[in-house]
Order: structure tokens, then C-alpha cells, then sequence
């Protein structure tokens, strides 16, 4: 009886998830104009909770509070960012591979609580900060991967001026490649002329549900149909998902 409970919780999880999940990401998009879809509100809604969860984990509210103070002293906005997430977060690059899109890796609130990420994870968590410290920074889109810009660029960089973005790596402790070198580092990736484009919160949620509908990719074509439809609502435009859901439907097994 129990095996069989197991299995049945095992075949309808994901799906009544992913159900529970969309829905709660409409009424959040609904309640609030989409362009102003918060980081924050996003994270909480894909663990299935209130768009405000984070005010109550003492991680983050302990992460504000140095940051608070630190920049206090300091009064350098980007080296307190970089302490907050590499030296009291203390967040660890995952490794390459499926580590750095696993569910752990990838979402953010869960990142806090393991303190290993991959890019996407790392930059979600970041932006979150930002959002509440009002940081100017963004994420960028590369071929399979996300850095982010630190700063705003006001143009005068074009006529002789020192450029006022920093960029920063998120698997590199925030390591600034400049946009020539990562398009070096990326030049024989899948370009798809959204690169170098900053991100909102719903094209980064959109991503990571796609990072983890490749999870299931080679051992669950169902699944990762789901979270693939899932990203396409969020982030319609990238083509990667479009091209993942062919190869996925093609996966599925025959049922006539």
C-alpha cells in the first residue's frame, strides 16, 4: 500500500506543483503591474509562498542588517554588495554542471540556505538586495550563462571618460570581466541577439524554470514539458526554451 501511495505521489507531484505554482505566479502578476514584478516576490511565489516570505527569514534580515552597517563605514555601495554576498552569505560557486542548475543552486531562497549557487541562482539573490537597498545593478544574459552590472551608464564612456559599470561574475566571487572578454569567453555559444540585455524579474524567473526543465530533459520528457511551458510564459522570447520544448515533446513516450 505504501509503495503504491509512493508512486502515486511520485507520478502527480510535478504536476499538481507546477499547477499550484502557475497559478500563484498569475495572481502575482496580476495583483501588480508586470514590469514591476519584484525579484523578492518571484522567489517566494516559485517555493509556494507569500510574495513577502523574505521579511521573516532571519538570513536575509541578518544579511540587510550587515549590509546596513557596513556601508555606514564604508560608503562604498559596491564592495558592501560584494561582502554581503561572498563574505557573510558566503555563497560558493556550485560547480559546472548540472550543481550549478540544480533546484538548490538555481533558486534563491534555497541558495541562502545552502550558500552554493551557479549564476543564476547567485544573480537572483543579488538583485533581491538590490531591490531592497535600491543598488544599481542588473543582470545580463549571455549564451547559457548570467553576469551582473554593477552601476549606470550615463553615455560619457563614448567621449574619454572613465565607464561607470562594473561588471561582475557571479562564479568568480565578482570577478570584473570586461564585455569584450566575455564575448571572447562566449563566442561559440548559442547567440540569440539578447545578450548584453538586462533582465527583469520575470525573464529570470523564466530562466531558471528552464535550467530546471533541463533537469528533467533525459529522464522525464513530462516534466520538463511543464517547467519549459512554465518559462515560455515568463520569458517568451528566448529561444532556447522553444527549441528545448521539440526535443522534449519528441521524448515523450508513445501512448497509442
Amino acid at each position: 500500500m505504501f509503495a503504491r501511495l509512493h508512486t502515486l505521489f511520485s507520478r502527480y507531484f510535478w504536476p499538481i506543483f507546477l499547477v499550484l505554482l502557475s497559478a500563484a505566479l498569475a495572481l502575482v502578476l496580476w495583483t501588480v503591474r508586470p514590469e514591476n514584478v519584484t525579484y523578492a516576490a518571484m522567489a517566494c511565489t516559485f517555493e509556494e509562498r507569500d510574495p513577502w516570505c523574505v521579511d521573516s527569514m532571519p538570513a536575509w534580515r541578518e544579511g540587510l542588517a550587515f549590509y546596513d552597517s557596513s556601508l555606514s563605514v564604508t560608503h562604498d555601495t559596491l564592495a558592501t554588495l560584494k561582502a554581503l554576498l561572498w563574505d557573510f552569505w558566503a555563497i560558493e560557486f556550485a560547480g559546472a554542471g548540472e550543481g550549478a542548475v540544480a533546484h538548490d543552486a538555481v533558486l534563491p531562497l534555497r541558495v541562502l540556505e545552502t550558500r552554493r549557487s551557479g549564476c543564476l541562482g547567485l544573480a537572483w539573490l543579488a538583485m533581491m538586495a538590490a531591490e531592497a537597498r535600491q543598488i544599481p545593478l542588473q543582470v545580463i544574459l549571455l549564451p547559457g550563462h548570467v553576469f551582473l552590472r554593477y552601476g549606470k551608464d550615463d553615455g560619457r564612456a563614448q567621449v574619454g571618460f572613465a565607464p561607470k559599470t562594473v561588471n561582475l561574475e557571479p562564479n568568480r566571487r565578482g570577478y570584473s570581466y570586461t564585455d569584450d572578454e566575455y564575448r571572447k569567453k562566449y563566442r561559440d555559444g548559442n547567440w540569440s541577439g539578447l545578450e548584453f540585455k538586462p533582465l527583469g524579474a520575470k525573464e529570470l524567473a523564466g530562466l531558471a524554470a528552464f535550467d530546471i526543465g533541463n533537469l528533467y530533459l533525459d529522464s522525464d520528457a513530462g516534466s520538463a514539458l511543464r517547467w519549459y511551458r512554465l518559462a515560455a510564459d515568463l520569458f517568451p522570447a528566448y529561444p532556447g526554451i522553444r527549441a528545448n520544448q521539440e526535443i522534449a515533446k519528441g521524448r515523450l513516450p508513445d501512448r497509442l
